[in-house]
């Protein structure tokens, strides 16, 4: 059997930047994986979660992802989705309604799984894996800590465990279900000993979160896993995250792309395929600094200085692929669209941001009170 692998979309990002707030490119990186299954011609496509990036993703963004489906569905027998932590559970639901009626008109099936459709299935014990030719499909999408702990409240076991062990007893659950076939996890979890890019939300990318590698059940032929952005194979198991689709931010700077893998006798054979897309990079001040900008610009630029004038700033940021301007002193700057300014400002002075934030984009000042609850709390915390 062939599978493609692919996970942390986040279709619909945008990043912020000296002229507002940019969309990302996913387009292209789309165009290309339908290319590429196209060619690999796989049995399987697993989406291992995240596949928006804001909880009320864009019309854009659906429509490209419905697209996406629609396009796979034609060269690939069986599609599996999974919620991640960044996914409205009700849209993806919502597609999956779309789906359920396409099913109905061929063999070939696209299945999305949300965590309100592993609730729904611990409630009623109803945990079993989804079976296609000999392979079975085990779905774990991300699990809310809160949830993960009301399930299994009164278990004894210890907190610092409580939400790794969820998901060991869950997989266990499904594979309860499963015999004498090819077991394929899909999951979007921290998991244990895996690399991040700095660029996972922190709110769910912590102890709390953490699974435990050995409570990946031995008997998984492939993991399939998402929320970590880095591609990587944890461990001696065939463990792999494939990573987001292209670079999110600066700090992403290392191949992005997808995994393509064939199993053949129960052993998988993964190769990882780097798609093209708009680079980031860092540039530090020096007196080739124009020429590097010139050369670059076909990449999303951000400009560390250290001494440069405000009519060099002025200059740079009418650069198009310019996007952030940060002077290493921990001093940034914002655009004055009103008068296509460069405002100085201090990062660690909080009022004094809110103030241009105000003056810029609401068009109003800062309320007098919340200037005074400011500086009350400066005193506080300075006495």
């Amino acid at each position: 059997m062939r599978f493609v692998h692919i996970a942390d979309l986040h279709l619909g990002k945008k990043i912020k930047s000296i002229r507002g707030d940019i969309e990302l490119d996913f387009y292209n990186p789309i165009r290309q994986i339908n290319q590429i299954i196209r060619e690999f011609k796989p049995n399987f496509l697993f989406v291992s979660g995240d596949v928006f990036h804001y909880r009320n993703p864009s019309q854009d963004s659906e429509e490209l992802f419905i697209e996406f489906l629609l396009n796979s569905y034609e060269n690939v027998d069986y599609t599996f989705v999974i919620s991640g932590n960044h996914d409205n559970t009700k849209k993806l639901s919502n597609i999956y309604l779309f789906n359920k009626y396409i099913n109905r008109l061929s063999r070939k099936k696209i299945f999305i799984y949300t965590d309100l459709d592993l609730r729904k299935d611990v409630e009623e014990e109803n945990l079993k894996p989804i079976s296609c030719d000999n392979v079975d499909i085990i779905m774990i999408p991300f699990i809310e800590y809160r949830s993960a702990i009301n399930a299994f409240y009164n278990i004894g076991v210890d907190k610092d465990f409580a939400y790794s062990f969820v998901h060991s007893t869950l997989i266990s659950k499904f594979l309860e279900n499963s015999v004498n076939r090819i077991k394929i996890l899909l999951g979007h979890m921290y998991l244990e000993n895996s690399v991040l890019s700095g660029t996972e939300s922190k709110n769910f990318i912590n102890p709390t979160y953490y699974v435990k590698y050995n409570d990946l059940d031995d008997r998984i032929v492939y993991c399939a896993l998402g929320h970590v952005h880095r591609f990587q194979k944890i461990g001696p198991k065939n463990v792999f995250y494939s990573g987001s689709l292209i670079p999110l931010d600066f700090s992403e700077n290392f191949d992005h792309g997808i995994i393509l893998g064939e199993i053949i006798d129960k052993f998988p054979k993964i190769s990882f395929e780097k798609l093209s897309y708009k680079e980031f990079m860092i540039l530090q001040e020096d007196k080739d600094l124009f020429e590097k900008i010139e050369k670059n610009k076909d990449k999303y630029l951000k400009i560390l200085y250290t001494s440069l004038s405000n009519e060099v700033l002025e200059k740079i940021i009418k650069f198009d692929n310019v996007l952030k301007i940060q002077k290493v002193d921990n001093t940034s700057f914002t655009m004055d669209r009103k008068n296509d300014s460069v405002v100085i400002t201090d990062a660690f002075d909080i009022l004094e941001m809110y103030r241009k934030y105000c003056e810029i984009e609401k068009r109003e000042e800062v309320l007098p009170i919340l200037v005074n609850k400011v500086a009350e709390i400066e005193r506080m915390v300075n006495a």
